[in-house]
């Protein structure tokens, strides 16, 4: 898939703390990538098993290092036991957060 910056716009969310968006996550996968959009959101493949949160875990890992910032500056503010989750990645813009997901896809 190629993307470009335009096509995230809407999915992250400034706060005060950093920018906030959806995941989509599809556990037991055979390889972790992000593999586009669903649902006004991101679709993350991961790995891990939805088990004593190993997937929250891997799924917050992943998009810190697609994002470029370190692994605790994201967290899940919500959807722990869902696939659908919110999560939060501290220390960045709308406009860059877009940028470095666009990255991602033209690579």
């Amino acid at each position: 898939m190629t993307a470009s910056r335009t096509e995230f716009a809407g999915i992250f969310h400034e706060t005060a703390q950093g920018v906030t968006f959806s995941v989509t996550v599809l556990p037991r996968s055979s390889k972790c990538e992000l593999t586009g959009l669903h649902n006004g959101g991101l679709k993350v493949k991961l790995t891990k098993p939805p088990v004593d949160g190993e997937a929250n875990a891997e799924c917050c890992r992943f998009m810190a290092r697609l994002l470029g910032i370190a692994k605790s500056q994201v967290v899940l503010l919500r959807g722990g036991a869902s696939r659908h989750k919110l999560l939060q990645a501290a220390g960045l813009t709308a406009a860059e957060a877009c940028e470095r997901i666009a990255q991602y896809f033209s690579e």
